[in-house]
């Protein structure tokens, strides 16, 4: 079937039909010269857009391309006119974007691309468009700051759930080391300067630093284990009361007038900078139903913090809570189970650990230790006259005596019923004699009244020292019985007396 044959245009298009397909293209067309040695440059030809855009006569241009690039943000011209300098020297297409500055709505994103061609008095042409890609570049930013937010996210529940294992499968006596990896940890995954735990005194006046963990440069402002008075400090003190009453992050600035101990450290350091330059957030710890301290974070940089950052420090702060209320509870049960519930000292699960630990010491490196076994004299006669609640009440007057006489590095517990053991590391013959001594003294002018009532006590005691025998290895056993057959020496003699290797002291 013929068909009917096109007739071409008697004449090349014309310039306003150039003009008119431009102003039909979204986005500018141009075409930019530059000079040869790059001081003058200018748009031969730039669409109508630029008027309804930036508010550019397209004439102006012609003469002066600078009115254009002026609108360019400060952050985005250097870049962009070393990229045109080079496309000049290698002839390769050139595409850049950059934020220009609309009347209307400020800083918005454009993309430009174009090819360049040589021309004959060494100046170069570039033939392009560019166009607004604000909207793509909105929801590039949607996109990354989705990603990150997931990427955020998904970290800080790996670390939850880490720190989560570590404190279920924590080992009795490791508490330390979890704190401290937590606070490591914490600190490095929130970008901060330091973490640190305080714990307060019964009174809310004190708070001890127990734990610390500083960036690396970042200097320790209160060594660990320091206690210091929060009175002097009444603002802040308030904000921590507040903090334990509502259970709630305390979030102090640069800027108070009243900070604690390692903020008026940060201020100092940064008391040139801006008032939001230091920040501190305190987050209360609990343990058994009160707030016994607070993890404390730190960071000497400005930063924006996120909205949500109070209740992920909850978080972790209810991880540390539950790790340090566990760990009471072992040390409340452990401190049960060697701890004789009468009189508070510790038991003979406790004694004969630290007896063996003796012998092996006395075996390994030759250091004497001594046992001294003391008995409440006739403590059955106490119990028929003053009755079991009398006995009870000497019984736990006697271990208070015994607790103020000995020395830091002695044992003393019940061995049993109204028989005590003090072991002494350490010590000579001599020193030995004198402890016992004062101890027996001590009791025999002591008022042990009760319900009114004076009740006479006196106490006896046998002593043995583990290297008393040099021909044969030295045993737990082996010390106990002598020392307990040195108190039935001192029973028949008469009580209120001791015997030693020598026999009996001469007290």
């Amino acid at each position: 079937m013929p068909t009917r044959k096109r007739q071409r245009p008697a004449s090349p298009p014309s310039a306003d039909f150039f003009h008119k397909l431009a102003t039909a293209v979204p986005g500018i067309l141009f075409a930019y010269w530059l000079s040869a040695d790059g001081k003058s440059h200018a748009f031969t030809y730039v669409s109508n857009h630029t008027q309804q855009l930036f508010g550019i006569d397209p004439e102006t241009l012609k003469e002066n391309a600078e009115p254009l690039f002026d609108l360019i943000h400060p952050d985005d011209i250097k870049g962009m006119e070393e990229s045109i300098r080079e496309s000049a020297r290698t002839l390769e297409p050139w595409q850049y974007r950059a934020r220009l500055h609309l009347p209307d709505n400020g800083y918005e994103w454009f993309e430009a691309s174009s090819r360049p061609t040589r021309e004959s008095d060494g100046s170069t042409l570039w033939y392009g468009q560019f166009h607004n890609i604000q909207h793509y570049k909105v929801l590039e930013q949607e996109l990354r700051e989705s990603e990150s937010e997931y990427s955020f996210q998904a970290g800080f529940q790996r670390l939850v759930a880490r720190l989560s294992t570590e404190f279920i499968n924590l080992g009795f006596g490791t508490i330390d080391e979890c704190i401290d990896e937590l606070l490591k940890s914490v600190g490095e995954f929130f970008s901060m300067d330091r973490a640190y735990l305080y714990a307060f005194g019964e009174d809310y006046t004190a708070i001890t630093k127990t734990h610390q963990w500083c960036r690396e440069g970042v200097a320790s402002l209160v060594d660990e284990n320091q206690t210091v008075s929060i009175d002097a400090y009444p603002c802040w003190r308030k904000q921590l009361l507040e903090m334990v009453d509502n259970n709630q992050v305390a979030h102090v600035t640069g800027a108070t007038d009243a900070p604690p101990p390692d903020v008026a450290v940060i201020q100092s350091e940064t008391e040139s900078a801006s008032s939001d330059t230091a920040s501190v957030f305190c987050v209360p710890v609990r343990a058994q139903g009160d707030v016994v301290g607070f993890l404390g974070l730190d960071s000497l940089a400005p930063r924006k913090w996120r909205q949500d950052l109070h209740d992920l420090l909850i978080i972790v702060s209810s991880l540390l809570s539950g790790a340090l209320e566990r760990n009471m509870l072992e040390e409340q049960l452990l401190s049960q189970s060697i701890r004789d519930p009468m009189t508070g000292l510790h038991n003979r699960r406790y004694l004969m650990p630290r007896l063996s630990e003796l012998v092996e010491r006395a075996e390994r490196y030759d250091e004497n230790f001594t046992v001294a076994m003391l008995d409440i004299d006739h403590f059955k006669q106490i119990n028929d006259t003053v009755g079991h609640l009398g006995g009870d009440f000497v019984l736990r007057r006697f271990a208070n005596i015994l607790e103020d006489l000995i020395r830091s590095t002695d044992v003393v517990a019940r061995f049993g019923g109204e028989e005590f053991m003090v072991v002494l590391p350490g010590t000579n013959q001599i020193e030995v004699q004198q402890i016992i001594g004062r101890i027996l003294a001590a009791v025999r002018s002591d008022h042990f009244l009760f319900e009114g009532r004076a009740i006479p006590v006196t106490v006896s005691a046998g002593v043995a020292s583990g290297r008393e025998r040099d021909d044969r290895m030295i045993s737990v056993d082996a010390v106990i019985k002598r020392a307990d057959h040195r108190l039935y020496l001192a029973k028949q003699a008469g009580r209120d007396c001791a015997f030693d290797v020598s026999g009996p002291l001469g007290l």
